[in-house]
């Protein structure tokens, strides 16, 4: 397979000089059975439409994030044409993956596991012997955190007629629904992706390194105080609008959360990257952070994290 590397601009204004995002799904959104889509929603299309946002942005490393199945070979496969640019993640089903299937992933190359909607909570000790494999195999976890997104905002886009909400949301419901016939004892829920979850595992595996996705969205304070004291234990600030809005108003930075802990993700549709990255430079500037704090953000935790030299 030919490799590419990316052109970098000499210049860009409206991003910082360096940037990691430790939060990106692939493949995004996928050409459907519409004979009128545009030729460019494959998965090959979509990465290398990356690959350009990535070299305007100033976007050097980017975690890859798959889904069980064919969505991590396609991460692997994206790691073959654009080395240097994708750090990859193979995401988990972790009440059914076996220890060995960790190891299959390192030896493959993957950097990370991500993982999100377990049937028991994350420190249930069930998971620890694929834990412990990933912390052998020096493989980043990237844990979901909080509640979970939908299909419709019933705050800030409140449907105007309650009964379309229905049919939209029937398909994701469909994956968690309860089924009687079901031989398991737990359920999901945002419940088991608390991260105050991540403070036992952390403590159980001093040397895994972990970044809690959204700040544990709806449960900043938990999210702090495990960052405050757990030395491999990072957040990543992706979730739009929201998380922007509440680490501003409640002025966690700094005060509650160090800058050292942090990681910041895009976790959207390329068309928003962008806009991600110019919202959080303004906030960041409007709380005051140097350009080192920034730094840190945007990129030296992350490079940290991962062992990447300096660039």
């Amino acid at each position: 397979m030919t490799t590419f590397d990316i052109d970098r601009p000499s210049y860009t204004k409206d991003a910082p000089p360096r940037v990691f995002d430790t939060h990106v799904h692939y493949p995004f959104r996928q050409q459907r059975n519409n004979a009128n889509a545009l030729p460019i929603y494959t998965a090959e299309g979509m990465l290398d439409l990356l690959a350009y946002n990535c070299q305007r942005l100033n976007i050097y490393k980017v975690c890859l994030l798959g889904s069980p199945g064919e969505g991590n070979n396609l991460v692997e496969k994206a790691t073959q044409r654009y080395p240097k640019l994708i750090v990859p993640f193979a995401m988990i089903n972790v009440d059914q993956t076996q220890p060995d299937e960790i190891t299959d992933f390192a030896e493959r190359g993957f950097r990370g596991l991500k993982i999100i909607n377990p049937r028991r909570n994350y420190d249930d000790t069930t998971y620890f012997p694929l834990y412990e494999r990933a912390q052998k195999h020096q493989l980043v976890v990237l844990f979901h955190t909080g509640i979970s997104g939908g299909m419709i905002d019933f705050l800030q886009y409140p449907p105007k007629d309650p009964d379309y909400t229905t049919e939209p949301m029937r398909q994701m419901e469909g994956n968690r629904r309860w089924q009687p016939e079901s031989e398991m004892d737990s359920w999901y829920g945002a419940a088991r992706m608390q991260p105050i979850f991540l403070d036992g595992i952390s403590v159980a595996f001093p040397e895994l390194k972990i970044i809690g996705a959204h700040l544990g969205y709806g449960l900043y304070d938990s999210a702090a105080a495990v960052a405050r004291w757990r030395r491999n234990v990072y957040f990543d600030i992706s979730g739009g609008t929201v998380v922007r809005r509440h680490l501003l108003e409640r002025k966690m930075l700094r005060s509650e959360v160090s800058t050292m802990k942090l990681t910041w993700g895009s976790d959207c549709d390329m068309a928003h990257m962008s806009r991600e990255l110019t919202s959080w430079m303004e906030a960041f500037n409007e709380v005051g952070l140097s350009e080192q704090e920034q730094d840190q953000i945007f990129w030296g935790n992350a490079a940290r994290i991962f062992g990447v030299e300096e660039t």
